[in-house]
């Protein structure tokens, strides 16, 4: 298998799990001091127990989420790595008639562990983030 295409699967695999609610599994794609931060919220969380608390936290709030990512740009250097991929999220607020959706763009850097490709550090940028009402049920008919 080429390191483009375990780095790509790492990727995938964080976004099944996560769109999932399978947050172990999203948090195995790092390494143990893997980094996880959205600038734009002050989101900053180092090491899998950190992520994976954030990650309760939001799972929390939502009744379900579907996160889709495009195939990344990939630069291997040896052991390292680094992606970019455009992410889009959808999701529905628990307990609400209302839906978000957020655009935006991860940069990884990745290392080669006795594990495979892991994220060494994850940093979501939002390019775009938007509440909207669900449609009536007579429009789902």
């Amino acid at each position: 298998m080429s390191d483009e295409f375990a780095i790509q699967q790492n990727i995938n695999v964080y976004s099944v799990s996560a769109t999932r609610g399978d947050l172990e599994a999203m948090v195995a794609t790092y390494a143990p001091d893997g980094v996880w931060e959205v600038p734009g919220i002050g989101a900053h969380c180092k090491g899998r127990e950190e992520i994976l608390a954030a990650s309760q936290g939001i799972v929390g709030a939502i009744d379900y989420m579907v996160q889709m990512n495009a195939p990344a740009i990939i630069v291997v250097d040896g052991d390292t790595a680094t992606a970019q991929s455009i992410i889009r999220e959808c999701g529905k607020y628990a307990g609400k008639d209302t839906c978000l959706e957020v655009l935006g763009l991860y940069d990884d850097k990745l290392v080669r562990t006795a594990e495979g490709w892991r994220f060494a550090k994850r940093t979501f940028t939002v390019r775009g983030m938007h509440d909207y009402q669900t449609a009536p049920p007579s429009l789902h008919e």
